[in-house]
């Protein structure tokens, strides 16, 4: 039966396995890979927002454009009907010339206020398409929210364990043989946290290979509280 001194230093070795396994857990939680998703969705969606608001730009300054041409257009045929109904003009190739040139500003006008209307209808199904990416980046908020919020819960209950052990560990550490303990703190890194095993039947159970005759004879002539090393491996061995 192993010395209390080595079962203590077992009993830490437990304690920080489950650490170890609390720590992956926390680190590679199954929601993280959900929210990490819906943040590549939400990502997608920005990036088709921002190409929507661009054309809208676009759009909205084309039909500005025309807008104020088409102004200009109805500005300059209030000024050539001022002079053709004011009285001032009276000779008939000047009236002729300036209802030609009206015309001509009528054409104009009613050309650049049909491509307005068009740009308008464009504009309208960019808008749909804005309003669309828009519901569906409320939604992925809504969904980011509710993953987050699974994740916040399951993180404090794996926290709240860790800091459980870490208290049971504090005085399973008080009450622990010091050389013992040094020797573990020293290895468990190099053996991913299994730095102590037990001798079962002349083998380690840590690299499950078999002591030589001569390593065994001299472990059996060791004191109860010596510190043993698997000759093969180098973990701690419990006898």
């Amino acid at each position: 039966m192993a010395s209390p001194a080595y079962e203590q230093i077992l009993a830490i070795q437990a304690l920080d396995l489950n650490l170890r396994q609390l720590d992956h857990r926390h680190r590679s939680h199954p929601t993280r890979e959900q929210l990490a998703a819906v943040d590549a969705e939400i990502a997608e969606v920005d990036e088709t927002l921002a190409e929507i608001a661009e054309r809208h730009h676009d759009l909205e300054r084309q039909r500005k454009r025309l807008e104020d041409e088409a102004a200009i257009m109805a500005d300059k045929r209030t000024a050539i009907d001022g002079k053709l109904y004011g009285g001032k003009v009276t000779a008939s190739k000047e009236l002729l010339a300036l209802q030609d040139e009206a015309t001509m500003l009528l054409t104009k006008q009613t050309e650049l206020e049909d491509q307005e209307l068009e740009l308008m209808e464009t504009l309208e199904g960019v808008e749909g398409e804005r309003a669309s990416a828009g519901d569906r980046r409320r939604e992925l908020d809504e969904r980011r929210a509710a993953i987050q919020s699974e994740l916040d819960a399951a993180l404090a209950e794996i926290e709240a364990e860790v800091v459980d052990l870490q208290g049971r560990r504090v005085e399973a550490v008080a009450g622990s043989d010091p050389t013992l303990l040094a020797s573990y703190e020293s290895r468990k890194d190099q053996f991913d946290g299994v730095a102590v095993a037990r001798l079962v039947n002349g083998a380690c159970d840590g690299c499950h290979i078999r002591l030589s005759a001569v390593a065994l004879d001299q472990m059996g002539k060791m004191a109860e509280g010596a510190v043993v090393n698997c000759e093969e491996c180098g973990r701690l061995l419990v006898r």
